[in-house]
């Protein structure tokens, strides 16, 4: 999997405090945008969440839950949201709701599918779905014109999706050990700003490798 450092600026004092405590967050929730609850051994996350209306940050990573709230969905400023080393075989529709989102961590989980929805985060750059049990991806993710960079390696996809080779951002992409991965879409030539794609250890053959070289020139394989 790709390995991804993120810096992200100078905040302010109060935006820049990172709460670690749903309790103590909730004690001040107008000034709240971080919160941190990675490896607290949640099974569930309460609708009080919903009171951080100003949070951008929230890892919940880590933890056993196999359901989301509904108040997560109405957090209209998010723009991070670590779902990763849970225990969810559903992604909500709702997740649509988060249009402000940036960042979308949702690997080491048990999901099969992604919805639809997913296409109404127009804002996304960043996706991490890394080993689940995915096997296609939503022909409406043509919607997402910023998406930089997605890990989609260790899950059970057949074919590169297709829906990937219309990102016009797209910089990265790892679909490494999907290991019966064998078919690669003609329009993969259309990922002009492609940088880094993953395929190692699946079924893609070397002499389609050796096509990829020539229809990707600036592109580096790792394979």
């Amino acid at each position: 999997m790709f390995m991804c450092l993120f810096l992200f600026g100078v905040l302010s004092a109060v935006a820049g405090k990172e709460y670690t405590s749903l309790e103590a967050a909730l004690l001040e929730p107008d000034l709240v945008t971080s919160l941190n609850l990675k490896n607290k051994n949640l099974g569930q996350l309460p609708e009080s969440i919903g009171k951080l209306i100003y949070l951008e940050r929230l890892n919940i990573s880590g933890n056993q839950l196999t359901a989301l709230p509904q108040a997560l969905f109405k957090l209209a400023k998010l723009k991070y949201l670590n779902l990763n080393a849970n225990r969810l075989t559903v992604l909500p529709p709702e997740i649509g709701d988060l249009k402000n989102l940036e960042e979308l961590e949702i690997g080491f989980n048990q999901l099969k599918d992604m919805p639809k929805e997913i296409g109404n985060l127009t804002k996304l750059k960043r996706i991490n779905a890394a080993r689940n049990s995915l096997s296609a991806l939503p022909d409406a993710m043509v919607k997402l014109t910023l998406l930089n960079i997605i890990d989609l390696s260790y899950n059970q996809f057949v074919s590169i999706p297709q829906v990937l080779t219309a990102l016009p951002k797209l910089k990265a992409l790892d679909i490494s050990f999907n290991r019966n991965l064998s078919t690669v879409p003609a329009t993969i030539k259309n990922l002009k700003t492609l940088k880094l794609f993953s395929i190692a250890h699946t079924k893609i053959s070397a002499a389609k490798i050796e096509e990829l070289k020539r229809i990707l020139p600036d592109c580096t394989l790792m394979i």
